[in-house]
């Protein structure tokens, strides 16, 4: 029974949008990563994605055994959003200490889960030009009619797809 209240209390604290800075009407509220340095995947998604900060917060032993989240283990949350919007969708990064990176995948199709998240931009040369000043990579780069996309890898691996509008 005491477990049944926790959760109730953590799902209206959660709701309420005290746990985080969204309150996505109808869609994905956040997304989690657990990466593997978070000084390197902070930079990686303010310098070259272009997210902004939008908060953070750390989570005790107690809480993860709770959750039955992290086994046991504490961790700290950094939060972002690519739009400023009440209901745009946060990305949260989660690190513990003496995480491992991911193993390399040498595409999308390499194994179930999640492989890539995709962030869209109305001036899509911005982001070009980061990627560009950052010598970072492009394992792809799509033009059509409707659209152009671009593929990438964050600092643990995993793909990055930037899509905006087709070029002038």
């Amino acid at each position: 029974m005491k477990k049944i209240g926790l959760i109730i209390v953590l799902c209206a604290w959660v709701f309420s949008g005290s746990a985080q800075e969204t309150a996505a009407d109808l869609g994905v509220a956040a997304i989690g990563l657990v990466v593997s340095d978070i000084t390197a995947s902070e930079k990686f998604y303010t310098e070259i994605v272009g997210m902004k900060p939008v908060g953070s917060f750390e989570l005790s032993p107690e809480w993860s055994v709770d959750a039955g989240a992290a086994n046991g283990r504490p961790f700290s949350v950094k939060m972002f959003k690519l739009v400023d919007g009440k209901s745009a969708t946060v990305l949260k990064l989660a690190y513990f200490e003496d995480m491992e990176p991911r193993p390399k995948q040498s595409g999308v199709d390499a194994n179930a889960g999640v492989n890539y998240l995709t962030f869209h931009y109305t001036d899509f040369q911005k982001v070009v030009k980061r990627l560009e000043e950052a010598n970072i990579e492009r394992l792809g780069w799509v033009k059509r009619d409707q659209y152009q996309l671009i593929f990438i890898r964050d600092p643990d691996g995993l793909f990055i797809e930037l899509v905006g509008p087709p070029e002038n």
